[in-house]
């Protein structure tokens, strides 16, 4: 029993199956506002080795990346990138769980912490002090999104599905909101919604839209082949954003206007052909940006 639970610990989720070959790069990000279009730098290695190093995502301040990573023995931890400096901190040392999914917060560093089959939750804590619970409800959460004013979005582990915890409130049954639904949650930039990737029963998979309180769900845009993740940047003064996703090894981004109306006569718009960075990688997957939308990271798989 303690083998089978030590290989359920390693295996969390999500093509996670083997607890190594993914590195994180950090690429230059940049609009044209005449051109509206966007274009990506040389990138920079924030991980090269082999391990598990992967689920990067950009502080608030857009000045760090925190990860999760296995540098430490079977059991992973969170870690932050300085950005300037290229300084690599641990932010959690726990020898015997888990953490994944770091998120930097109002509250603190949220992340979700794996204690055995089967529980799993969302916990947040600041500087040194002990982490508390960041959710009410004790269903698996394998991942999240939190908007502070509202509540946290949930993916429940083993079933696939959403739920929505209200702020204040616990997720329930009542509280379902979706099923068949991917790992690849997010709020949308400057808006009181959410967006998920829906798993249709014909193969398409779709990026909707859901906003808790009218209980309204809405199809953006269909990820024809692309890669179940995708990532949002957000230009408050244009009042765009864009979804960011990889296909076929192309970055490629699309247009969302809060108030659009017909958004399937707008189309995906390429931005760059992604090179491996080294012979040992293979394939671009995971990707975030940065909230001052300068940065993007890029987890690459190794051989």
């Amino acid at each position: 029993m303690k083998r089978l639970l030590t290989l359920l610990s390693i295996s969390l989720l999500s093509n996670c199956a083997i607890a190594g070959g993914y590195d994180i790069q950090l690429y230059p990000l940049h609009f044209d506002e005449a051109k509206q279009k966007w274009s990506i730098g040389k990138g920079k290695s924030i991980t090269e080795r082999d391990g598990y190093d992967n689920q990067a995502s950009f502080t608030r301040n857009s000045k760090s990346v925190v990860f999760v990573s296995d540098r430490k023995g079977q059991f992973n931890d969170i870690y932050r990138y300085d950005i300037n400096t290229g300084k690599i901190t641990q932010l959690t040392d726990t020898p015997n769980e888990s953490e994944f999914s770091p998120t930097d917060t109002e509250n603190g560093l949220e992340y979700v912490v794996e204690q055995g089959v089967p529980h799993q939750s969302v916990w947040y804590q600041q500087g040194n002090k002990p982490r508390t619970r960041a959710i009410n409800s004790m269903i698996p959460t394998g991942y999240y999104a939190t908007n502070p004013e509202l509540g946290t979005l949930m993916w429940a582990r083993y079933a696939y599905s959403l739920y929505f915890e209200p702020k204040g409130e616990s997720a329930n049954e009542g509280h379902f909101v979706a099923s068949n639904v991917g790992r690849s949650l997010h709020v949308i930039p400057n808006t009181l919604t959410f967006s998920y990737l829906h798993k249709l029963m014909d193969g398409n998979r779709i990026v909707k839209s859901f906003n808790p309180a009218s209980k309204q769900h809405q199809a953006l845009v269909s990820l024809g082949t692309g890669s179940e993740d995708y990532a949002w940047g957000g230009l408050k003064a244009s009042g765009l954003s864009w979804i960011f996703n990889v296909e076929n090894g192309k970055l490629r981004a699309w247009p969302y206007e809060q108030n659009g109306n017909d958004f399937s006569k707008t189309s995906w718009t390429p931005v760059a052909d992604l090179i491996p960075p080294t012979p040992q990688h293979q394939t671009a997957n995971r990707i975030a940006i940065s909230p001052d939308n300068r940065f993007m990271t890029i987890i690459w798989s190794r051989n």
